[in-house]
């Protein structure tokens, strides 16, 4: 009986450690990006852009752009219209080629056809209709304002474990729901974050025929003790997720999350809790951990931020050769606003955005003017 039980025990460990064995080996066998502050070079445009077009938009002040479309004959932005916090509304803003200010899509308010704020971004389908979601609403409107659908995605008499915000519309009949993790140590917060781990998580993938959550992602109990540095973008018609707590870049379905892309921070690699993240914000000396910021994605590259020592770099990574630069700096040899050297800084702000498209979009100089930049991402050689 003892060699029986003693032979069960050695199987079941063998199994053990074959399973772990299979799960390092694909979470190994995954593209990585390496994150490297101490290892930087001078960002080249002309390395990765082929040319930039600017343009002025007129009659309209607008901050913290969350995203950007060109058309045959206008320009269309979501943007908010407030720089502070708690007053600022996103809208829907339109400017013909010239530049000049046209209309906003959908009022801001509680009527037919009104919004309060957009939740999701510029999220255009194929057909140029423009999904909307607010805090109980879900409208589609036409690119002339018309509204084409309108439907309270939360009705009064839904109750959801999930307090989270809407933030993206799949396939016309799903929405996902995300609760975001305030960047704070204050003991009232601890207890307020390990109070609601246990029934909450990041994404909630929630049903509009049904009205219910059909599958959630990340737990909340998972990082409950911890500061996570999480980034989202959209590629393909599907979302992608830096989940710090794995340094991992996820890409959802609908019902799992498939690992995408690895993140090695190598030195500094390591997770903060709240309790330190409390103790070091009175100290000179920053915390030695990178913060991953932004991020996007096109079909050659993967490019986007993080933050070190008080510091912001870039990096690109490029899918062909599966290689990692770190920039510090930026030349802007297409705009000659660099100098030799890579003096002049490079603003990464929230209006810096990357779409899969002919042209890529972004933002070059700081909000505060309405100067905006067209760069296009260079073709495979």
């Amino acid at each position: 009986m003892m060699k029986i039980f003693i032979g069960i025990c050695f199987f079941i460990l063998l199994s053990l450690v074959g399973c772990g064995d299979k799960k390092g080996k694909e979470v190994s066998e995954v593209p990585v990006i390496r994150l490297d502050p101490d290892h930087v070079d001078t960002l080249k445009v002309s390395d990765y852009f082929s040319h930039i077009d600017g343009f002025v938009l007129r009659d309209s002040i607008f901050y913290n752009i969350q995203g950007f479309q060109e058309f045959p004959d206008k320009y269309i932005m979501v943007a908010a219209d407030n720089a502070d916090l708690i007053r600022r509304k996103r809208r829907i803003y339109v400017f013909d080629k010239e530049g000049d200010f046209q209309q906003t899509l959908g009022a801001v308010g509680r009527g037919p056809g009104e919004h309060l704020g957009v939740h999701n971004g510029l999220q255009l389908t194929d057909d140029s209709v423009l999904h909307v979601l607010d805090n109980t609403k879900y409208l589609r409107y036409s690119l002339n304002g018309e509204v084409l659908h309108e439907e309270l995605w939360l009705p009064a008499s839904v109750r959801l474990r999930s307090a989270g915000t809407p933030i993206y519309v799949w396939r016309d009949s799903l929405i996902v729901l995300s609760t975001s993790d305030a960047r704070s140590g204050s003991r009232k917060m601890i207890r307020w974050h390990k109070r609601g781990a246990d029934t909450t998580h990041i994404f909630d993938i929630y049903s509009l025929k049904n009205h219910r959550i059909i599958h959630s992602f990340f737990p909340r109990k998972e990082y409950a003790d911890l500061i996570l540095c999480n980034a989202l973008y959209e590629y393909k018609d599907t979302l992608c997720f830096y989940y710090d707590k794995d340094r991992i870049i996820y890409q959802l379905s609908t019902d799992r999350a498939e690992v995408r892309y690895r993140l090695d921070k190598g030195k500094y690699d390591r997770l903060q809790t709240r309790e330190e993240f409390m103790q070091v914000q009175g100290k000179e000396v920053p915390y030695r951990r990178i913060d991953f910021e932004h991020c996007n994605e096109t079909d050659k590259y993967v490019i986007g931020s993080y933050y070190f020592k008080g510091k912001f770099y870039i990096f690109i990574y490029d899918k062909e050769t599966e290689i990692t630069k770190n920039y510090r700096w930026v030349n802007n040899d297409l705009l000659g606003t660099g100098t030799e050297g890579g003096i002049r800084w490079f603003n990464w702000n929230y209006g810096l955005c990357f779409k899969q498209d002919v042209r890529q979009t972004g933002t070059y100089s700081p909000l505060k003017t309405n100067l905006l930049f067209l760069l296009e991402i260079r073709e495979y050689h």
